[in-house]
């Protein structure tokens, strides 16, 4: 029951945290660029949507290996 609580509490909080992030990187970004000092494939916005892609399918992926049932007689069992 507690394992359930907190899977939901985190997906619920998920969202909210990686805005937070978002704006905070954001700024970040606005500042470096107005002091001249941001990197090139930085101020390119594909480059951070590829690496948040890939970040949230390997989230994807441990989630679904910790929380699914681990036990023989699946789908690619002999």
């Amino acid at each position: 029951m507690l394992r359930i609580a907190l899977l939901v509490l985190l997906l619920v909080t998920a969202p909210t945290a990686a805005f937070f992030l978002w704006a905070w990187m954001v700024k970040i970004k606005q500042e470096r660029k107005l002091a001249g000092t941001l990197p090139a494939w930085q101020d390119m916005p594909m480059t951070w949507l590829g690496i948040a892609g890939l970040l949230c399918a390997i989230a994807g992926f441990v989630v679904l290996f910790f929380t699914q049932n681990q036990g023989y007689g699946g789908l690619f069992a002999r």
